[in-house]
């Protein structure tokens, strides 16, 4: 890697395509007794999900759906020019996630909170209702969320992120992910957050990607899929290991959780 690149950067540390997929496909076959074959990634960024999902076979198909420009052409650059013939199966678009059209999905993924966008639940609501559209009859929107005591207080977290490569081959160095909550507001719950890179070998990526987002609570999304239109919402959340204080990579359906000082969980908005 020639040169500091914050996508690269951002893939490595707070993306894990692997494991989403693979959730994704364990909810599918449980809810709908199949295999999905056709993904829709909103706000896909550099499309990373979509791009790993038409890799897994020639019956795959996706489409990547994002505003910027610039971000669709990075993946264009970076990921579709490096995964062969499953490129035929991919469809990147420019366009606002409420108003792009497409064919139908099995399952519309909106991840890394990126709906926390629309800070006016008329807007949420028009978002879901609009996603659900776009899925084909018992299809699945996948969600995630964060909260917790932490969620809601101005704070910075640094976590070591060994490194990894690119579907180019680059090697990624490690480095240090830095989560930056500047402010919330109790009123509305509006929260600004930074996030910066500190690779071992370069000069820090400071405020690589900047988030002004509204922090939306569990029954609110839950509500919100309910109101438009979804039969059920269901929440995962993350599994925690009380002996070693540290998260699991398991996620179970709850319907009661003790509140902690930071959880995740996934939302499914069932059709």
């Amino acid at each position: 890697m020639r040169r500091p690149d914050r996508h690269i950067f951002y893939e490595a540390a707070v993306q894990d395509v692997d494991f989403d997929l693979g959730f994704f496909q364990r909810i599918y076959r449980r809810l709908r007794g199949r295999t999905f074959t056709h993904l829709r990634e909103d706000f896909c960024g550099t499309a990373r999900l979509a791009c790993e999902w038409v890799r897994r076979g020639p019956d795959r198909h996706a489409i990547g759906v994002d505003l910027n420009a610039e971000t669709l052409a990075w993946a264009r650059r970076h990921h579709v020019a490096f995964i062969g013939s499953a490129a035929d199966r991919l469809r990147l678009v420019r366009a606002d996630v409420r108003r792009a059209g497409g064919p139908r999905s099995d399952v519309v993924a909106a991840l890394n909170c990126s709906y926390w966008v629309f800070k006016r639940r008329d807007a949420l609501v028009g978002y879901f209702r609009r996603a659900r559209g776009h899925l084909r009859r018992g299809g699945l929107l996948f969600l995630d969320s964060f909260g917790g005591e932490g969620a809601m207080k101005a704070l910075i977290e640094t976590r070591r992120v060994r490194g990894a490569r690119t579907y180019a081959g680059e090697r990624v160095p490690p480095f240090t992910y830095v989560w930056e909550q500047k402010s919330f507001n109790p009123v509305d719950h509006h929260l600004l957050s930074h996030i910066s890179f500190r690779p071992d070998d370069r000069a820090q990526i400071r405020k690589a990607f900047t988030y002004d987002w509204r922090l939306w609570s569990l029954p609110e999304i839950t509500e919100a899929l309910r109101e438009a239109g979804f039969a059920d919402a269901q929440v995962y959340v993350q599994a925690w290991d009380d002996e070693r204080n540290q998260p699991l990579n398991i996620y179970r359906r709850r319907g009661r959780f003790e509140n902690q000082e930071a959880w995740l969980a996934y939302i499914v908005g069932v059709k």
